[in-house]
């Protein structure tokens, strides 16, 4: 009997750690999806040349979807250093009519250079999960020679979601310092339960 009892409170630990375990892998992937970055195909630019990507914002493929954790995705254009490169960025509906401009810089804008070097950047875009996206970028002025360059959606997490993340990490160390202490004291003060004896005695008979 004492053997049963330690081995389903050795379960009872076990089963402890392993929720703890895959609810932090859980929080990781969330933190991780919400600092997705999408990178389009790779295309040759020249003066005069264009190129475009579709993409699917809401796709059934997580890797592939952008976040709802994430703020408005920004559009870059990497590779793109010393060109002159505007863009325009459309949702689509059926039979691939323009629904509505997405760039919320306006129809068409110019590339700025942005923090990372050789990469320009055309700001954010309004966000629809609902309607595939499709990104048209035209070369206004390159260089001698034709350069490669990849577009680039980023965006960065949200404060809200940055606060709610920080929330739950704390709750659940502080649920599962609780729930060890627990497992703990129970070890600790049920000494019953492994068949040692508790307390000494009681005397029987007449006491004089």
């Amino acid at each position: 009997m004492a053997a049963f009892r330690f081995l389903a409170l050795l379960t009872v630990g076990f089963v402890l750690l392993m929720f703890v375990f895959l609810h932090l892998a859980s929080q990781g992937r969330l933190e991780r999806e919400a600092e997705r970055v999408l990178v389009g195909p790779t295309f040759r630019v020249e003066e005069g040349g264009s190129g475009s990507w579709t993409i699917d914002l809401g796709a059934p493929r997580i890797e592939q979807a952008w976040p709802g954790a994430q703020r408005q995705p920004r559009l870059f254009l990497k590779g793109a250093a010393g060109t002159q490169v505007s863009a325009r960025a459309e949702y689509l509906g059926e039979d691939d009519a323009v629904m509505l401009d997405a760039l919320v810089g306006g129809e068409h804008v110019i590339g700025l250079a942005g923090e990372v070097p050789g990469e320009l950047e055309f700001g954010p875009l309004w966000l629809s999960w609902e309607h595939p996206l499709r990104v048209t970028f035209a070369v206004i002025d390159a260089g001698a020679e034709p350069v490669e360059v990849t577009p680039v959606l980023r965006g960065e997490p949200s404060a809200n979601y940055i606060t709610a993340r920080k929330i739950a990490r704390g709750l659940w160390t502080i649920f599962t310092i609780i729930g060890i202490l627990g497992f703990v004291g129970l070890v600790a003060t049920q000494k019953k339960l492994f068949g040692a004896p508790v307390g000494g005695p009681r005397p029987t008979g007449d006491p004089s």
